[in-house]
Parts: C-alpha cells; sequence; structure tokens
C-alpha cells in the first residue's frame, strides 16, 4: 500500500523543497477559484450564517496554504494519499439529491437544519483556523497543536464535518445520501485513526495530549513513541 508515492517518484527529479512549494502554489490558486464562486453565491443562501461559516473555511484553506510549513513525516501510499482525498471529495456528492419538501416546506425545520449546519461548520472553521500552518488533506504530521478546540477534541474538524454531511443529509435525504454519509464518516474515523498512529510516533507530546482529549476510541498507547 505504501508503495503509491507521487511526491518521492517527482524527487528524483526536484528538491522536496520545490515540490511543497509547487504543491501548496497549485493549491492557493484553485482555492482561489473556489473562494471566489463561494463569494458569488452569496444571494442563493436564505441563511447567511451559513454562507459566512462555509466560505470562511475556504479562506482558511488558503491562508494555510500560504503559510504552511513542511512535514516532519510526510503522506505515502494509498492510505494515507488516496482515501483521505476520496474523503474530501464525499461530501460533495450530497448535493446531486434534492432538497426534501417536508424540510423545505416547513420555515422552522429548515432553519433548524440551517442552524445545525452553521454550528458544526464553525467547529470545523474554528479547528482549521487553530491548524493553519500545520493543516493538510492527506495523513502527515507537523506540528503538535492543542489550542482552540484541540484541548477538548482530538480531531474537531472531523467532527464538523460529519455533522454537517449528516445535515445535509436530512436536508436532502435519499437511500443515495445516507450511504455516501455512512461512508463519509467510515473514511473520516479511518483516516483519524492513521493519523494518530503517525502524530504518536512522530510528535512528542501528542500521546499525552491525546489520553486527554475527547474521540469515539482512546487514544494511541504509549508504547509507541
Amino acid at each position: 500500500m505504501r508503495a503509491f508515492d507521487p511526491f518521492g517518484w517527482l524527487e528524483k527529479y526536484f528538491s522536496a523543497n520545490t515540490l511543497h512549494l509547487l504543491i501548496r502554489a497549485v493549491a492557493v490558486v484553485v482555492i482561489l477559484a473556489f473562494l471566489i464562486h463561494r463569494i458569488s453565491l452569496y444571494s442563493r443562501y436564505l441563511f447567511k450564517p451559513l454562507w459566512a461559516a462555509e466560505t470562511l473555511i475556504f479562506v482558511i484553506f488558503l491562508i494555510s496554504y500560504i503559510i504552511r510549513i513542511n512535514p516532519a513525516d510526510r503522506s505515502r501510499g494509498v492510505r494515507e494519499i488516496l482515501i483521505p482525498l476520496a474523503g474530501a471529495m464525499l461530501p460533495f456528492a450530497l448535493i446531486f439529491s434534492p432538497s426534501q419538501n417536508l424540510i423545505t416546506g416547513q420555515t422552522n425545520y429548515a432553519y433548524i437544519v440551517f442552524i445545525w449546519m452553521t454550528v458544526s461548520t464553525a467547529l470545523t472553521v474554528w479547528g482549521l483556523w487553530t491548524l493553519r500552518r500545520s493543516f493538510s488533506i492527506t495523513v502527515e504530521a507537523r506540528e503538535l497543536v492543542t489550542g482552540g478546540p484541540y484541548r477538548f477534541i482530538r480531531h474537531p474538524v472531523y467532527l464538523g464535518e460529519m455533522l454537517s454531511a449528516a445535515a445535509v443529509t436530512i436536508f436532502r435525504f435519499s437511500p443515495v445520501n445516507v450511504l455516501i454519509l455512512f461512508l463519509f464518516v467510515a473514511i473520516q474515523l479511518f483516516r483519524s485513526k492513521m493519523e494518530e498512529e503517525k502524530l504518536g510516533h512522530v510528535l512528542p507530546g501528542y500521546i499525552d495530549f491525546a489520553a486527554k482529549a475527547f474521540w469515539f476510541w482512546p487514544g494511541p498507547p504509549k508504547h509507541q513513541r
């Protein structure tokens, strides 16, 4: 599984620093395009706080890739690269199912779902802002982050994303979306397990931190040090 290593293949021709700069530059261009598109959607949002929270995600992505530091241990293999990338794309598949009349036809129900989406997205925003230069879509270790929501939750970004995806699934309910939601949650949990294993091996202090913060299972055992 670890034979898949595009970065390692390209290191035969370019330095690691050059490749990291190239990844960041491409990410900045792509995210900027998404951000411009997000801004253009403002008038379509019935609940403006949700638009603001979702747009802030792209603003933080942009800042994160501009200031991001090189990893102490980069991602390698299908599990650490392709599975997280697939997980990052899955929530976008939820929007292809139409919204439910039960929700859209009842203003109170609709606003409950919108507030749910906004609060869970705000948790994601808080987690991303705390990470900033340590953010990565793939499984990588950069530096120990214990501030903000990480004081209480080991993976606040993933928790916020899973709660948001659940709200979207209710708003756009369909059997296909239920399957997408379960697959997304499974990938995020699997991804968080991989990250904990890597962070526990690479970053001093992570295991002690993980023992104090909530997740769906105990933190990595101390013998990983």
